[in-house]
């Protein structure tokens, strides 16, 4: 039985995620990497370019992060709060703050060396970056969708893993099938949000100003 509080939460999360500005903005911030991904796979091994890539993984990493959260405030401020209000959530302890950034930068160095590591190792032709990545982003946005309720995020999710697998079994190179799944799922995250966007826009007209 769903409780009171449960509704509430549930309410909650799905005014965060119901105007699609989230996937718009994760779905530019994977277009990024998207690109720097196509750079190693144009770049030839070894090559000035393919170092100074590699290098610079981590800093694009953050930087489109970064990217990703001005550009959801900036949305939201544009388009969600003038129409459904501004809802303040609490602050995070400082603790839990900086164990978060570790843990995202954590993330984006492991991916970055293993990226480093399948650049000189195969896996019988199967490329495992792709299939990791789907099927991670497939959870990741499984769980939005069933925290939110919200039946576009579960489609996009299921595209997520579907994608990863067939790419890592196409027999592409590691990079280029990296890059077209990134791709792939960025356009799909856009034209997600955009929907979400468009319908949200139409269900919440900004209100009239009453005369004083």
């Amino acid at each position: 039985m769903v409780t009171e509080l449960e509704r509430i939460e549930k309410r909650t999360i799905q005014y965060w995620f119901e105007d699609g500005i989230f996937e718009i903005s994760l779905g530019v911030f994977l277009l990024l990497l998207a690109l720097v991904f196509l750079g190693f796979t144009l770049a030839p091994g070894g090559s000035t370019l393919n170092l100074v890539l590699g290098a610079g993984f981590l800093p694009a990493f953050l930087l489109g992060a970064w990217i990703m959260k001005r550009l959801t405030r900036y949305l939201k401020e544009k388009l969600t709060y003038p129409r459904t209000g501004y809802v303040s959530y609490r602050k995070q302890p400082a603790g839990k703050r900086r164990a978060r950034a570790v843990i995202v930068g954590g993330s984006a160095a492991m991916l970055a060396s293993l990226s480093a590591l399948v650049f000189s190792h195969r896996y019988g032709g199967f490329a495992i970056l792709p299939v990791v990545s789907g099927l991670a982003f497939g959870l990741a946005l499984g769980f939005i969708a069933l925290r939110s309720g919200l039946a576009r995020v579960a489609g996009v999710a299921v595209l997520s893993a579907l994608a990863g697998v067939l790419l890592g079994i196409a027999g592409w190179p590691e990079m280029k099938a990296l890059t077209v799944f990134y791709a792939v799922l960025a356009v799909a995250l856009i034209v997600s949000g955009l929907a979400g966007c468009s319908l949200y826009l139409r269900r919440n007209p900004i209100p009239e100003e009453r005369p004083q």
